[in-house]
């Protein structure tokens, strides 16, 4: 599960997953900072949507953590046609080019192939959030550390 970094593609044997987060961050930019949430428009009608899945996932996980079989039987049942109706609305958006609206439609359209694979695979999550947080601490401090390779 990657943030769509093209070299990944070149890893052998891989199976890619779009991180569910990273396409709801895209939609989140679209909408105006520090205004209340329109609801006519298309960028939080993507986030309400991305949001239930969301929603569906931690019941899931709240529900069966770790019966693997039963997460691969829920997920699309309960999943699957949120994703599709999410495809579905992403492929009538129209958005003006050269927008924040159009840059986000085109990442999620970048990234259609790999938004069902976590579907296919009971162990894989909705989001990489997890692994972000992990490595925040490294991420952050790199800067500070970056002249912290010798003893002076």
């Amino acid at each position: 599960m990657c943030d769509g970094y093209s070299g990944y593609n070149k890893v052998p044997d891989a199976k890619r997953i779009a991180c569910w987060a990273h396409i709801r961050r895209y939609l989140i930019d679209v909408v105006p900072k520090g205004t209340q949430p329109d609801y006519t428009q298309p960028s939080v009608q993507g986030i309400m949507c991305v949001n239930h899945l969301f929603e569906l996932e931690d019941k899931i996980q709240q529900k069966h953590a770790v019966d693997y079989e039963t997460i691969r039987k829920a997920r699309p049942e309960k999943e699957k046609p949120v994703v599709d109706g999410f495809l579905l609305w992403v492929e009538q958006q129209k958005p003006a080019r050269g927008f924040r609206m159009d840059k986000a439609v085109t990442y999620i359209r970048s990234r259609e192939p790999y938004l069902f694979t976590y579907l296919e695979d009971e162990r894989c999550s909705l989001s990489n959030n997890l692994s972000e947080n992990a490595i925040r601490p490294f991420v952050v401090g790199r800067k500070g550390w970056l002249f912290s390779d010798t003893p002076a």
